[in-house]
């Protein structure tokens, strides 16, 4: 009789787990993770009164929670999602999500989607401590700026009145009129779209909406409904603040979209097509509301318009910030397709891959639908009546300011390059200077690998240079350029990049005003430097003989330039310590630098409230959640506001420590050792490794106990008595195996000097790059006693000429030039592919092995698991390869991620802790019982 796999399995969390040494605190187990929640969408209001956060479950219904920081006083709305707080703190704007169990049960029902009932809206009156509740919405907008107002449209629309009509001498008669079918009823479009004032009650209602705006500062309300009758008639409104009551802008047959008002609310756009069938061909209009006039600005017969172009569907018109300029997309005019005479059967259905292609059919087809809606970017120019086509099919994108009215905007063209995608792991450009004024173009760079970006006032295009590691500029008035960095002693690419190519740079910090300055990162300090480079480059932060990172924290969103003479909030990381905390920093005639806190936390970006001196702000540590804190803007009276998990209080947890120890080469490496709470140095533990790259600047990191997507949770096994370790690795080019061989092994090694652990009962997990690495390492050392490889690269010489199908590009460029680190193509070096592949190694495997390959893998084939689960199932190895159904990657499926953590326990709890095998490693599942039998069940020792 089969046993309750259920009863089993608890019975064995609750025999296996380690003592708790008389205390209460008791192990994690899978049935716990329910238990933890997150803090998400944090914000603080612009008057930092009021503090906003959701609390949700990993499975369930989540709360919302309003925090009154004058009053100390908390709010607590469930299900309540997505929150706005008014500019004004007036009322704050919610959706509130349907409940989890309804959604179950109507999936069970077997209802889709749009059958089940819509979220509701709450809007909450902060003056009035009370709630409004609005059933059925399908979305809600509050403006930006200081405006008591509300927009929001209701999910279902009634039915519209039957349109047909009937001829006067059949409805006399009372009969059908024989031979002709009745007419069939125009399905409406739009939703009802509810105008409301929340702080006086006024409302007003609008039917068939099919989209809606308000301008930035909360004046204008745009909106576009639709009348579906004997022909299509479409209608442009506008309603200005404080009033409810719609005024028509245009009406009149066809069909309008994109609707946009500038940021003041004196004017609106729209694309408008008079074609009623389903080719469409699209003008742009623009309206005046002073004059409660539209006209077309720009249509197919413009005469900056490209032949046989005309306006797109696929772009948003766009009001630059002084509303002189509007922006809009242009693409080829939609051509009516030929109508179809085959059969399905007489059809063919073909790729061609041609060597001349400049991108892999694969990629072609994963990036044809973003092919179709590619647009091109113009400009109609108000004042002057005029448009521009500022981009072209030969530019890829274009980067323009859109705040200031500078004539300058720069094109990106990475088409003469795009065939290196396939194995050059750099992204090349040219680079233009476009006259938005006219036009023009000037090619100013050439196969440049970095980006490239103008000043915020268009006198300079700043760039870098991988070669020589410099930041350099170009002078947009006298053309001439200047490389800013040249005999400085310091490095401004990544300093400790190990790939086969160039490193990039640390980034730019912004420029002062007038572009005066230009700020500027290196792996620890801020530079400033002269654009013209007449000015010696001063180093603003002395960071680097501390070993200190810091990096501007931006408060104002809206901030354009990096002011001078004002304190600069800086984050700041000791390499050394791995604390972390904040200085002040002003860059006036002498800068100077203030701490304000370093701790052994870590701490997330703060925000500030707009117009108060409060930060809300997050930090962490591994065994503290990164709850929410309130405090001054110089981190005095720091207060915690949530309380998340309390419940943690009643598990083991863990604690971590940074390591250091010499390879075998005698390179200073670097990791990080957690350990079960209680530690005791006289008892012995089984150890799993992990490892990824580098992972000791996450020392202060926190992991909530949640079901694996791929890898192990650390705070779950060291909550289950086990030791987790991560090194970081040190990469030599041609030698990816070796070098994680090096750090891996060097690293337990080390450990192994300790008599707490077992050296008997180490194993090994690793997912992606890291999966390849523990595929390889199994093959050259019998130190684990089992291993867990997450979708490996078992065959760098099937692999290399393989597709990543998620992007549909060629493998090549990663193991040429990225994280493979091979150096070389497979017919360069054929013998560093072989030596770097588990595969020809796989009859030296002593390690059980458990695989995890999923069949809808975008980025490593799963044929590679397939390779190696049949090479050492043929040669008699204990492996097991799990493929989750439609998968990717990493899984998603909640199902399918407790699933993995389920059996990646049991896998490591038989080898590493003697306990019993489940019976999906003694017995498999066959796929006549597969999803009706776990295999869960632990069968007798």
């Amino acid at each position: 009789m089969r046993k309750n796999y259920l009863l089993i399995f608890a019975l064995f969390l609750f025999i296996f787990q380690p003592s708790v040494n008389g205390q209460d605190k008791k192990p994690l187990t899978h049935a716990d993770y329910d238990d933890w929640k997150t803090l998400e969408n944090q914000q603080i209001s612009n008057s930092g009164h009021w503090v906003s956060f959701e609390v949700n479950p990993q499975d369930g219904d989540g709360i919302l929670r309003l925090y009154d920081v004058q009053k100390n006083v908390y709010h607590s709305f469930k299900r309540g999602s997505g929150a706005r707080i008014s500019a004004n703190d007036h009322f704050i704007a919610f959706a509130i999500k349907l409940q989890k169990d309804t959604v179950r049960k109507a999936k069970l029902d077997g209802k889709k989607k749009d059958e089940l009932p819509a979220d509701s809206l709450g809007i909450y009156l902060t003056d009035a401590d009370s709630l409004i509740r609005i059933a059925q919405i399908k979305s809600f907008k509050i403006p930006k700026e200081e405006r008591a107002w509300i927009a929001y449209l209701l999910d279902k629309e009634k039915p519209s009145a039957d349109t047909a009509e009937i001829s006067d001498s059949v409805a006399a008669a009372g009969t059908k009129e024989p031979d002709k079918k009745k007419p069939k009823k125009k399905k409406q479009q739009g939703n009802t779209l509810v105008v409301f004032n929340p702080i006086n009650g006024e409302e007003a209602s609008y039917k068939h909406v099919t989209e809606y705006s308000f301008s930035e500062d909360g004046s204008l309300l745009t909106f576009i409904s639709t009348r579906n009758d004997s022909i299509d008639s479409v209608y442009v409104h506008y309603l200005t603040y404080p009033g409810t009551r719609s005024d028509t802008i245009y009406s009149g047959p066809g069909f309008a979209m994109k609707i946009t008002p500038d940021k003041t609310g004196t004017q609106l756009a729209y694309i408008f097509s008079a074609d009623t069938g389903k080719i469409k061909v699209y003008d742009l209009r623009l309206g005046k509301i002073a004059e409660n006039t539209t006209r077309v600005i720009v249509d197919t017969a413009s005469k900056a318009m490209p032949d046989s172009w005309g306006v797109s569907e696929n772009g948003t018109p766009d009001f630059s910030e002084n509303g002189m300029r509007l922006y809009f997309g242009t693409a080829a005019t939609p051509q009516k397709e030929p109508e179809d005479s085959l059969t399905e059967d007489e059809k063919v259905s073909v790729d061609i891959w041609n060597w001349k292609d400049d991108l892999l059919q694969p990629q072609q087809l994963k990036e044809l639908e973003n092919d179709k809606k590619k647009n091109y970017l113009a400009v109609y120019h108000i004042p002057k009546k005029t448009m521009v086509q500022l981009q072209d099919e030969n530019l890829d994108r274009i980067a323009l300011d859109r705040k200031h009215q500078h004539p300058y905007a720069l094109g990106f063209s990475g088409k003469p390059y795009r065939k290196y995608l396939s194995w050059d792991a750099n992204r090349y450009h040219d680079v233009y200077l476009i006259n938005i004024e006219n036009g023009d173009k000037k090619l100013i760079l050439e196969k440049l690998q970095s980006s490239a970006s103008l000043s915020q006032l268009g006198r300079y295009v700043v760039y870098y240079e991988e070669n020589d590691s410099s930041w350099n500029t170009y002078t947009v008035k006298s053309g001439e350029f200047h490389k800013l960095t040249k005999g400085l002693p310091v490095s401004f690419s990544y300093e400790e990049f190990d790939m086969p190519t160039d490193p990039g740079p640390y980034g730019i910090m912004g420029w002062t005003a007038n572009d005066e300055m230009l700020l500027v990162y290196d792996r620890y300090d801020i530079w400033k430097f002269d654009p013209e480079g007449d000015k010696d480059p001063v180093n603003l932060s002395g960071g680097r003989e501390q070993k200190m990172r810091f990096r501007y924290i931006r408060l104002d969103p809206d901030e354009v330039f990096i002011p001078q003479n004002e304190k600069l909030l800086l984050s700041a990381v000791n390499e050394e310590t791995r604390q972390s905390g904040f200085y002040d920093l002003t860059i006036a005639k002498e800068p100077r630098l203030e701490k304000i806190l370093l701790e052994d936390f870590h701490f997330q970006r703060p925000d500030k409230a707009k117009n108060a001196g409060l930060l809300i702000w997050n930090r962490m540590s591994f065994v503290e959640y990164p709850d929410l804190w309130i405090s001054e803007r110089d981190f005095s009276h720091p207060k915690k506001i949530s309380d998340i998990n309390p419940q943690q209080d009643k598990y083991l947890w863990g604690s971590v420590e940074l390591i250091q120890w010499p390879s075998a080469d005698g390179a200073e490496m670097e990791g990080l050792l957690y350990k079960p709470e209680n530690f005791n140095p006289d008892s012995s533990y089984p150890m799993i490794v992990y490892f990824y790259e580098k992972y000791s600047s996450r020392l202060h990191s926190h992991y909530t106990p949640r079901p694996s997507r791929s890898t192990i949770n650390f705070s779950f096994y060291t909550s289950n008595g086990y030791l987790v370790f991560v090194p970081d690795i040190i990469y030599k080019t041609g030698y990816p195996g070796q070098s994680a061989y090096n750090a891996i092994v060097s690293g337990a090694l080390h450990l192994l000097k300790h008599p707490w652990v077992d050296k008997d009962h180490i194993g090994i997990q690793g997912q992606s790059w890291g999966g390849y690495q523990v595929a390889w390492l199994i093959t050259q050392t019998n130190m684990f006693a089992a291993a867990m490889a997450g979708a490996p690269v078992s065959n760098m010489t099937s692999a290399y000429g393989g597709i990543r199908w998620g992007s549909g590009m060629s493998r090549m460029f990663q193991y040429e030039g990225s994280q493979s680190r091979i150096g070389g193509t497979l017919w360069e070096k054929p013998l560093r592919y072989i030596e770097n592949s588990p595969l020809f190694y796989a009859d030296k495997v002593e390690t059980p092995l458990l695989i995890m390959h999923n069949d809808n893998d975008g980025a490593v084939p799963w044929y590679q698991g397939i390779e190696y689960f049949v090479a050492l199932r043929r040669l008699n190895k204990a492996v097991w390869m799990l493929t989750y159904n439609g998968a990717p990657h990493n899984l998603k499926r909640r199902a399918d991620c407790k699933d993995l953590s389920i059996r990646m326990q049991q896998f490591f709890d038989h080898y590493l802790k003697g306990a019993p095998a489940p019976l999906w490693m003694e017995q498999g599942i066959p796929a006549i019982k597969k999803g009706k039998e776990m295999g869960y069940e632990l069968t007798e020792p």
